[in-house]
C-alpha cells in the first residue's frame, strides 16, 4: 500500500478560524498535490468529513468518472451547526446553502454512498430525491481491532474487576456538552445511598470542569474523575470496571448519530449501559449487550445502573459475549471491507 501525505494546517481547537484553515488547507494541498496518488486507479473510497474533501475528490476523479465510494461520516452543514461553530445571520445562510449544494453534487457524482447510521439514508433521500435508493448502503465504521479486544485479556486472570461486592460504571471518552453527562450525575445522586455502586468518568473536554464543580457542590462521593488517558491505555482502564456507559444528549440531530464508541465497546466484550436515542439505541438493543434508556431521564438511568449492578457476573459476561459476537458478525473491519468492495464492483458492472 502506498501512502501519500499532503501538508495541512493542524487545528482541532474550538477556534472557528483555525478549523476553517484546517479544512481548507487540506482541500487545497490535496487538490494540487494529490493527483499522482489517484492516477490510474479503478475506484476511490473517500472518508467524507469534512465537506472540503469534495474539491480534491471531484477534481481527481474527473467529477466522478472514476467510481467513488463516498463514506458519509457526518451530515453537513448539520454537524457544524450542532457544534456551535456555524456563523449566524446572512453569512450563515449563504454558507449553509453553499454546503448543501456541494453535498448534493458530491453524492450525485458518487457511484455508491455509504452511511454509518441507518436513518441517514432516509435523510439523504429526503433531501436529494434525485439520488437512487439503490446506491446508498449501510456500512458502519469498525473499531481499531488491534486495540479493542475482549477486556478479559487485560485483567491478568483476576476473577473480579474491583473489590468484592462493589460495582463500578465507567464512562471513557470526550466530556463535552453533547455527551449529556449531567444526567449521569443526577443518577449518581439518586443512588448515593447505595454505597457499593460507584461511577468513574475518564477523559477530558470542555464540560469537565463544570461537572467536577457540580460533583463537589452536591457532595457526590460516589463519582470520581480520572482525567485524560492515552488511547492505548483505554482497554486496561476499562478492564477495571464492571460495565461501560455510552451517552449522548437528546437533540434531534444526535438521533441520526451512531457514536464510534459503540463499536469499540462491543468489540471489547463489556456489558453496556446506554443513555442514547435513535440509531445508537437501536444498535445497542440489537447487540444484546446493553440496557438502554432515553437521554435526560435520570430516574431511568439510575434504575438501569441498579439493575446492571444487581446482575450476577455470569449474566453480565453473557451480555458482553453477545455484544462481541454481534460486532464480529455485523460491524467488523472484515464485514465493512467486504460490503465496500462488493458495492463498488456492483456499480462498476452496471
Amino acid at each position: 500500500m502506498r501512502l501519500t501525505r499532503v501538508p495541512l494546517y493542524p487545528n482541532h481547537s474550538s477556534s472557528r478560524a483555525g478549523r476553517i484553515l484546517n479544512y481548507a488547507s487540506f482541500a487545497a494541498s490535496a487538490t494540487v498535490l494529490g493527483g499522482d496518488a489517484l492516477r490510474g486507479v479503478d475506484a476511490v473510497w473517500v472518508y467524507n468529513s469534512p465537506i472540503t474533501v469534495s474539491l480534491p475528490l471531484l477534481t481527481h476523479t474527473k467529477l466522478g468518472r472514476v467510481p467513488i465510494f463516498l463514506h458519509v461520516q457526518d451530515l453537513w452543514p448539520d454537524s457544524l451547526m450542532e457544534s456551535g461553530m456555524f456563523p449566524g445571520g446572512k453569512a450563515g445562510a449563504v454558507a449553509g446553502a453553499l454546503m448543501r449544494r456541494i453535498v448534493r453534487v458530491t453524492e450525485k457524482r458518487s457511484a455508491v454512498v455509504g452511511v454509518i447510521s441507518p436513518s441517514v439514508r432516509d435523510l439523504i433521500l429526503t433531501r436529494h430525491p434525485e439520488i437512487s435508493p439503490s446506491k446508498i448502503v449501510y456500512v458502519p465504521n469498525p473499531t481499531d481491532e488491534s486495540l479493542f479486544r475482549p477486556v478479559s485479556e487485560f485483567r491478568n486472570g483476576a476473577a473480579q474487576h474491583g473489590p468484592q461486592g462493589q460495582f463500578t460504571l465507567m464512562y471513557v471518552g470526550a466530556i463535552g456538552d453533547v455527551q449529556g453527562l449531567e444526567t449521569l450525575l443526577d443518577a449518581a445522586e439518586k443512588l448515593k445511598s447505595l454505597t457499593h455502586i460507584r461511577f468513574s468518568i475518564v477523559g477530558d473536554g470542555i464540560a469537565r470542569s463544570r461537572l467536577e464543580r457540580d460533583v463537589r457542590g452536591r457532595g457526590l462521593t460516589n463519582v470520581t474523575f480520572a482525567g485524560r488517558i492515552s488511547k492505548h491505555s483505554v482497554p486496561s482502564v476499562m478492564a477495571s470496571a464492571d460495565a461501560q456507559l455510552v451517552s449522548l444528549s437528546g437533540s434531534e440531530f444526535l438521533r441520526h448519530t451512531t457514536p464510534s464508541k459503540i463499536a469499540s465497546l462491543l468489540a471489547s466484550e463489556v456489558p453496556i449501559i446506554g443513555h442514547i436515542a435513535g440509531d445508537g439505541a437501536k444498535l445497542l438493543q440489537a447487540s444484546g449487550a446493553a440496557i438502554n434508556v432515553e437521554p435526560g431521564d435520570a430516574d431511568a438511568l439510575a434504575a438501569a445502573v441498579e439493575e446492571m449492578a444487581g446482575l450476577s457476573v455470569l449474566d453480565r459476561n453473557r451480555m458482553a459475549a453477545s455484544g462481541r459476537q454481534f460486532y464480529n458478525l455485523n460491524l467488523s473491519a472484515q464485514v465493512a471491507a467486504h460490503t465496500i468492495v462488493e458495492a463498488l464492483k456492483g456499480s462498476m458492472s452496471e
